[in-house]
């Protein structure tokens, strides 16, 4: 890889809001055939960078250029155009229409009356995924795919428009550690023809696995520069969050002698002959490929989907039809979307969390604004989510501030179980062990946490019971310190460890 003639050059950018300085004089080169690693904690200015980079923010100073050529700052047209193109964590996608019409959407000819032959759109399309190693119907509605093909067709829709330097932020937030390696296979395609691609991930151990190079955010500057054989988890770390140790926070496991807060037994579609207990204070790691079911059983949960058998809230019977029946039992369910199923985003902070406390004042009582605010600001300093944004819209803070947000409003809902799904979803990693610290000051409180996420490790640092599903069915369960990464991974797959 050659550095004196980057495929992509950022010289000196910076960009404000305001009096808010979110990118200060930043720098960045990228070869042809580089996987670049993107990080920084939330907040650090990436979300910004990558703002400038697709053209939706021009920046106050600095220049942008792909192969030699400057692009014109804030055009996403002219950022299009040069070869640059962003696939976002949250997937912007026809879910009605097919593959091929998805992934040719970005290349529709604007003139009136043009055509486009089929059979030339769908030779494209297949030489595209071809590239990307992918095999896909192009005929099949994209929202009957599965979560790791539809990143694929994001991907590939980027590529077709003539993508050169790609952009995927947090490409393996939702996806199981194999379909995390298909993505990988298909990163490796891309930068073996000419191009790059830049990875953000919260996830250190991909980034070290995957790129070539990495860069960190700090603050809005560049904290560090590294070639990835060069440095380590600890001192990239470091760069991003200065000096923070990590560590595990279910060392005091939940005594296996507390009462049962709940048991669910039955069956759901994807879930047959389920038998499932919760125990007060415990904290249980739901852990599953995606298809295992584990999903489904949070949603059984938490009133989505009806059970076909009996749920069972501390000795009594419960009947949820609705969401609207766990959370009045005191079930609070975390959708693993939060924005389209948790949060609303042209909303204040303020009012996505004191929503959860209106159901308790008295009928026909005002609902004066002090006594919200006072309710959110609580809230907000015990996720730790800084009290200056609670009259912000959500929609303009950053992942994991979204996601502290929704788990504020959901603990002003006072529950009994807490159900999270993929409950870290795009957090970094010094917001990642904040939240784990508060999953396990809730356990201690006496509140029964169940959780799920994509990153098996992470059930394995929390949990104290770690319940394995395969194929609709329980495999296993038992307590987290029997499990290790490697085994845990092998429990779920059906594929024995080394």
């Amino acid at each position: 890889m050659t550095q004196a003639s980057p495929l992509l050059a950022v010289q000196n950018v910076s960009k404000s809001f305001g009096a808010f300085r979110a990118l200060d004089d930043v720098s960045l080169s990228i070869a042809a055939g580089e996987v670049h690693g993107l990080l920084g904690a939330n907040g650090a200015g990436k979300s910004t960078l990558i703002g400038v980079l697709s053209g939706a923010h021009a920046p106050d100073s600095g220049s942008v250029a792909v192969a030699g050529t400057a692009i014109k700052g804030g055009s996403l047209q002219a950022a299009r155009k040069a070869g640059l193109a962003v696939v976002h964590q949250e997937l912007m996608m026809f879910p009605d229409r097919s593959v091929e019409e998805n992934i040719f959407a970005s290349v529709l000819p604007a003139a009136p009356f043009a055509f486009v032959p089929w059979k030339d759109r769908r030779q494209r399309v297949e030489a595209v995924l071809d590239r990307l190693g992918a095999h896909i119907d192009v005929r099949r509605r994209v929202g009957d795919l599965p979560l790791s093909q539809q990143q694929i067709v994001e991907i590939a829709r980027a590529l077709c428009s003539g993508g050169r330097v790609l952009v995927l932020d947090e490409p393996t937030s939702s996806l199981s550690q194999p379909e995390a390696e298909g993505l990988f296979e298909a990163i490796r395609s891309i930068v073996a023809k000419d191009a790059a691609v830049i990875f953000v991930s919260h996830r250190l151990d991909e980034v070290f696995k995957l790129t070539d190079r990495i860069t960190v955010l700090r603050d809005g500057r560049v904290e560090g520069r590294w070639a990835t054989a060069d440095t380590d988890i600890a001192a990239v770390t470091e760069a991003m969050v200065g000096q923070y140790a990590q560590h595990r926070v279910n060392a005091n496991a939940a005594p296996l002698k507390a009462p049962v807060a709940l048991t669910l037994r039955g069956s759901a579609p994807g879930v047959r002959d389920l038998d499932l207990s919760l125990r007060q204070g415990e904290v249980v790691g739901l852990a599953g490929l995606e298809g295992s079911g584990v999903s489904t059983v949070m949603e059984m949960l938490g009133g989505v989907v009806p059970v076909d058998g009996s749920v069972d809230l501390g000795g009594t019977a419960l009947r949820l039809r609705h969401p609207i029946d766990a959370i009045r039992a005191g079930i609070v369910y975390m959708p693993p979307d939060r924005k389209k199923g948790g949060l609303w985003l042209d909303r204040s902070v303020s009012d996505n969390i004191a929503t959860a406390a209106v159901g308790r004042m008295r009928p026909f009582s005002w609902l004066r604004k002090s006594t919200l605010d006072g309710i959110a600001e609580k809230r907000l300093e015990e996720v730790g989510v800084r009290t200056n944004a609670l009259y912000e819209r959500v929609g303009r803070l950053s992942g994991g501030n979204q996601q502290r947000v929704l788990l504020g409003r959901n603990l002003e809902s006072r529950p009994r179980i807490l159900l999270l799904s993929d409950f870290t979803r795009g957090v970094d990693v010094k917001a990642k062990a904040a939240i784990h610290q508060l999953v396990r000051t809730l356990a201690n409180e006496g509140i029964t946490v169940c959780l799920s996420s994509s990153d098996l490790e992470e059930l394995l640092d929390v949990a104290d019971r770690v319940v394995c599903f395969r194929a609709g069915r329980v495999v296993a369960d038992g307590p987290s310190t029997g499990f290790n990464k490697l085994s845990l991974l092998g429990t779920v797959s059906g594929v024995a460890a080394a």
